[in-house]
């Protein structure tokens, strides 16, 4: 054989080799273990995901797989009847766990993974004072109140300590990221701020120390690491999703979105963290029923996916995305509605621009629309009710096919505001809203900008009022 060919087949052999190898492999032993089988899992979120088995070999397991890696996190071995263990993955991606069925925690030795010895050695730490606990709980009423409290607080001041001391230590460790990520944010006192007539103004100060509190809310999360989405729930998930439920219910949509890419800007560089929070709140606000928040999924699809950030994503993927964006604009609070011009039941030609109201209710609807059927007449209530009142004009557009059953349904409902059929229009206004459903109900100022938008009909009134009287702001 020709020297050059035996390089090639030792080349060739050598990558298949190479392709597969294992990109993961975990050896498990536990003495005196029966079971048939055990699962690899891992957490995610809010969830468990189970993704390898191994079956017994004389009481050795082994996961290993060839074509998928093991991410950062936390991960579990576990059996068929829910017992389980948990211990970490970041750096090291192979190594041995060898333990005794009577305790998989207690008895735990690790080979090749510094990572995991140091867990475990933590974890029995605390697993002793949790004993020491149980144990003083089972003296109470025997002994004093007062050295109960005493022996109590002895035991949690030397469990803080073992957390501390691992924090201090380990900085890196992925452990020493999940403890931290469970601590509460420290919020400063702000300085004394006083009202005019001189009196401290308690309102503001607390003002002071919630504008603190969302800017800094995940300083002890480390977003530069993608283990943080696979840790149990109560440590990530439930911390994000407070602070997007419920700590930005009520902020406006400017501030949202600028807390939004101040945080994703933290994970700017990372594998799975930039991906998940730049996905999760644009559908966020993709999804949210409240008014003005699609604003902040316009901002995010135009900073995050047309700039090319996105390449999870395929083009194709993205620019479906910008293009629906596009079209949101359109209906974007205080833009100003083209002029729609429409036939009414007499084919009478009418302009959304000829209502001369100081407040113009602008709906696109249909006859056959099992919502619009509850809707319609609440908002024709308000409409009769206070059209002289707030100065109120409606220009209904429809929607539907049969214009027979249309003309029936505003007679039914004695529908005596300006109403004209959409399939005869100057503009394709189901594309230039991307309106895929009905009711949609836009509420114009004088001008035709639109100045409310997704309120329900029982609100309308309110909100109409409440802008009225300038206390609204947009």
């Amino acid at each position: 054989m020709k020297r050059s060919n035996f390089i090639f087949i030792s080349i060739l052999f050598s990558l298949i080799s190479l392709s597969s190898k294992a990109q993961y492999s975990i050896n498990l032993e536990i003495e005196n273990n029966t079971d048939s089988v055990m699962y690899l899992g891992h957490y995610y979120l809010k969830n468990t995901y189970a993704m390898d088995t191994a079956y017994n070999k004389k009481g050795k397991f082994v996961f290993a797989d060839k074509t998928k890696a093991l991410d950062p996190g936390i991960y579990f071995f576990s059996n068929s009847s829910g017992k389980y263990c948990e211990f970490l993955v970041d750096k090291d991606k192979f190594f041995s766990l060898n333990t005794k069925e009577s305790d998989w925690v207690k008895y735990m030795k690790v080979k090749k993974s510094k990572d995991n010895e140091k867990y475990f050695y933590y974890l029995r730490g605390t697993s002793y004072f949790g004993e020491e606990a149980n144990k003083i709980n089972k003296l109470k009423g025997k002994i004093s109140e007062e050295e109960f409290n005493n022996r109590m607080e002895s035991v949690r001041n030397s469990n803080d300590s073992i957390k501390e001391n691992f924090i201090r230590n380990n900085p890196d460790h992925l452990l020493t990221k999940v403890l931290t990520a469970t601590k509460s944010v420290i919020i400063p006192e702000p300085q004394t701020i006083y009202k005019e007539d001189n009196t401290i103004d308690s309102a503001a100060m607390q003002n002071e120390r919630f504008d603190y509190y969302i800017h800094h809310y995940f300083d002890n999360i480390d977003l530069q690491h993608d283990g943080m989405l696979r840790t149990p729930e109560t440590v990530f998930f439930k911390t994000y999703n407070y602070y997007w439920d419920e700590l930005m219910k009520y902020q406006t949509k400017d501030s949202i979105f600028s807390l939004a890419v101040h945080w994703i800007e933290k994970s700017r560089g990372t594998k799975s963290m930039f991906k998940f929070l730049v996905h999760d709140i644009t559908e966020r606000y993709l999804k949210s029923p409240y008014m003005g928040h699609d604003e902040i999924y316009i901002n995010m699809i135009n900073k995050y996916y047309a700039s090319g950030d996105a390449t999870w994503m395929p083009p194709s993927a993205i620019d479906k995305e910008v293009a629906r964006a596009k079209k949101w604009e359109n209906g974007m609070l205080m833009k100003t509605v083209p002029d729609l011009a429409c036939p009414d039941t007499n084919d009478v030609v009418h302009n959304l621009y000829s209502l001369k109201a100081k407040y113009k209710i602008l709906i696109f609807w249909s006859y056959d629309c099992g919502h619009c059927a509850t809707e319609i007449p609440k908002i024709y209530k308000y409409y009769k009710e206070n059209k002289e009142t707030f100065d109120v004009e409606v220009m209904a557009v429809h929607s539907g096919m049969d214009l027979k059953q249309w003309k029936e349904k505003i007679a039914m409902l004695k529908l005596d505001w300006l109403n004209v059929n959409g399939l005869v229009a100057n503009y394709d206004w189901h594309e230039y809203f991307d309106i895929e459903s009905t009711p949609v109900v836009f509420i114009l100022d004088k001008d035709n900008r639109i100045i409310g938008k997704k309120i329900p009909a029982e609100n309308i009134e309110n909100y109409i009022k409440l802008y009225d009287e300038g206390k609204v702001k947009l």
